[in-house]
């Protein structure tokens, strides 16, 4: 029953065509035959039913492809007699239901005149229903419901249908429409709720106090002397002037610092290096490297000590000026050891005792000793990625991690090893495509750990997993 009568309401929005559509030709129908005050009891029933749908059933799912396919596609056949005021109120019933429908997701949105014409309309009329009446009348009734989905069960069950507006209609005319229905709905909202207001203020603190120095950024005074420096093969006799020797393996944290700086001062990096806290830095190549320490001598006030034509190197990324660079050896800015300072730091005991060239720096016995390796350095024995540095057993003059942990950059350019006693040897002159590196790494074995072991990497703009440095100056 209930289907069927909810047909009548959408029987009537349909027969008179008054969303926008296209009327087909209206000839003068018979006379319908119903008894109006039957009719009048149905209508209200209907719209009674609706409400308490509408108060019970307020989810989508109560929506079916085959509701919404009967709403938008019955053709219905209706015959009655037309009075004067009979499109506009069908129009006010399509606006309701429209309105209704808008995009509005709020309760608050709804006025009560909208809400109050859609439960009080009370329609009276006389009209011939086609044979899907039930599919439509139950899409009627879905689409009604789905109206008010948003809604909470309170605000439904709130509301009081109260019918006591009453329209007489009597159609004169069959009409067959189809039509598109685009609701525009305007609503004015008034919002009473007291917001609250959160607020966020950045602020910038200025020191003028002396920063203090990072961590590990310490440096070892190494007196000058004559040693004699071996690949365990070729030697020769090497005088090394006194210089300072870093302490540790530069750290990340220290990278970290001096690059942020270096960037905010027209400094570039090809790559911005890995690591963590205290661990040497990695995957920083040569390029890289002597940038930074024109960055760190510049941030400390020092005179840098890499030049190309004259002016200190300030981009890794230049292959042209960081591959012909020029290093000053008389500034005092921060630079890479040579090799020959790096085995002689590494080999000395008291300027007239010398670790042995196949002992890791600072053992009491060569390389294949693993109890006298393990104190000193970090291998494939002991650990299977880069440590803290300063974790092991300093050498002699106080340095840690000079054998293990990560390789070390050095000054030079790969070549043999002169055969004449040398002064400050700095390697070949010429570009010869690798760069020397000292000192073996955390996931090889304990032989590159030797102080004699030569290293060498292709391409000085790559850098890698295992290989960091270690900064020294001139006096």
């Amino acid at each position: 029953m209930k289907k069927t009568v909810l047909f009548f309401v959408l029987a009537l929005v349909i027969s008179f065509g008054v969303i926008t559509g296209c009327k087909q030709n209206s000839p003068t129908a018979p006379a319908a035959t119903a008894t109006p005050a039957n009719v009048e009891g149905t209508v209200v029933a209907v719209l009674t039913n609706v409400a308490i749908a509408n108060a019970t059933n307020t989810k989508v799912a109560q929506e079916t492809a085959t509701a919404a396919a009967g709403l938008y596609t019955a053709t219905l056949t209706s015959t009655s007699t037309q009075i004067p005021n009979a499109t506009l109120t069908v129009q006010a019933i399509l606006t309701v239901v429209g309105a209704g429908n808008a995009t509005a997701t709020e309760q608050a949105q709804e006025t009560q005149t909208s809400i109050a014409i859609l439960y009080t309309a009370t329609l009276t009329s006389t009209i011939t229903p086609s044979p899907n009446q039930t599919g439509t009348a139950e899409a009627i009734g879905t689409m009604i419901a789905n109206i008010h989905e948003s809604e909470t069960e309170a605000v439904i069950l709130s509301r009081t249908p109260t019918p006591t507006a009453t329209s007489s209609i009597t159609p004169t005319f069959t009409v067959t429409d189809t039509y598109t229905a685009t609701p525009t709905v305007t609503f004015t909202i008034t919002n009473t709720a007291t917001p609250t207001i959160t607020a966020t203020s950045t602020v910038t603190l200025t020191s003028t106090s002396t920063p203090t120095p990072i961590p590990y950024s310490d440096f070892v005074s190494v007196p000058g002397g004559t040693f004699t420096q071996t690949d365990g093969t070729n030697s020769f006799s090497h005088t090394i002037s006194a210089f300072k020797m870093g302490k540790y393996q530069v750290t990340y944290d220290l990278w970290y610092a001096v690059y942020q700086w270096a960037v905010a001062n027209g400094y570039s990096f090809a790559d911005a290096g890995t690591g963590s806290g205290y661990k040497p830095v990695t995957f920083v190549s040569w390029r890289d490297v002597i940038v930074w320490c024109n960055a760190y001598s510049q941030e400390a006030g020092l005179t840098p000590c890499y030049t190309y034509s004259s002016a200190a190197i300030k981009d890794s990324t230049n292959a042209t000026a960081c591959d012909n660079v020029v290093c000053v050896w008389t500034n005092n800015g921060y630079r890479l050891p040579s090799e020959g300072e790096y085995q002689y730091a590494g080999s000395y005991i008291d300027g007239t005792s010398w670790t042995p060239y196949n002992y890791a720096s600072g053992a009491t016995a060569d390389y294949t000793n693993s109890a006298a390796t393990g104190l000193v350095a970090w291998y494939s024995a002991n650990c299977s990625s880069t440590q803290a540095v300063g974790g092991k057993t300093a050498n002699a003059l106080g340095i840690y991690d000079m054998s293990g942990n990560v390789y070390i950059w050095c000054w030079d350019w790969y070549g043999t090893y002169p055969t004449t006693a040398q002064t400050d040897y700095r390697g070949p002159a010429n570009y010869g495509g690798d760069h020397m590196v000292r000192g073996g790494d955390y996931f090889e074995g304990a032989s590159p750990l030797k102080l004699c072991y030569r290293g060498s990497y292709s391409y000085p703009y790559s850098g890698r997993s295992n290989c960091g440095f270690r900064f020294a100056r001139t006096y």
